[in-house]
């Protein structure tokens, strides 16, 4: 069986999944985390480690099973000036059973769906895989797809409020540099509602949680 095979069945299958507070998973407030989770168990081996993170550079950095691509997908996305108070948490979970849909550029097609703690990745050697990317998400009826077609697999590089943007916001449909970072916030799925249509969206439930006027 592929490597990469074997990547997106544990990935979608959710092994190494552990109770909450527990050594790897600790339960926080809501304002830390959305999700109610976080992982706190260091580098020991999951699928659900250190999500929110840079999975490809830090299993090159860690001496990890190579990842070709990697990242976690959360149930909001933030355009608020105060984003850094909205969730105030690192490594927080996201939002499990997305399907994720990676094609490189040779038109091979990956699909996985994320486990519990919002994570997906797909094994392999980077430069096995012709780059630029094209992504996908899909959730209910939310079909967003990256404006952008990524060279480096590892999204939580550029998915990263804490960085700095690099371009602002003129952004590059292929960022010809592997490096390139640019502050955006994290993947998510914009305008979703856990609650259903008439329900408000995550981006209005965590300003009200912090008390933030939609127009701050």
């Amino acid at each position: 069986m592929p490597r990469w095979l074997v990547a997106l069945i544990l990935c979608g299958s959710g092994v190494g999944a552990f109770a909450c507070n527990d050594e790897t998973t600790e339960v926080v407030s809501q304002d830390v985390c959305y999700s109610e989770l976080r992982w706190v168990g260091e580098k020991r081996g999951s699928p659900e480690m250190f999500p929110g993170r840079d999975c490809v550079g830090c299993h090159i950095d860690n001496d990890g099973p190579p990842l070709a691509l990697g990242g976690t997908v959360y149930p909001y996305t933030i355009g608020a000036p105060r984003i850094n108070e909205l969730q105030t948490g690192t490594d927080c979970y996201g939002l499990e059973g997305v399907t994720v849909r990676i094609e490189d550029a040779e038109g091979q097609l990956f699909e996985v769906v994320t486990n519990r703690a919002g994570n997906f990745f797909v094994e392999g050697n980077p430069d096995d895989f012709a780059k630029p990317f094209n992504v996908s998400i899909q959730i209910d009826d939310i079909t967003p797809s990256m404006f952008t077609q990524p060279m480096y697999g590892g999204c939580g590089r550029c998915h990263n409020p804490a960085v700095p943007p690099a371009m602002g916001m003129d952004y590059t449909a292929t960022p010809t540099d592997a490096d390139y970072q640019n502050g955006t916030a994290r993947i998510g799925v914009q305008g979703y509602r856990p609650d259903g249509p008439d329900g408000p969206t995550v981006e209005e439930e965590l300003m009200t949680i912090n008390g933030i006027v939609a127009n701050d």
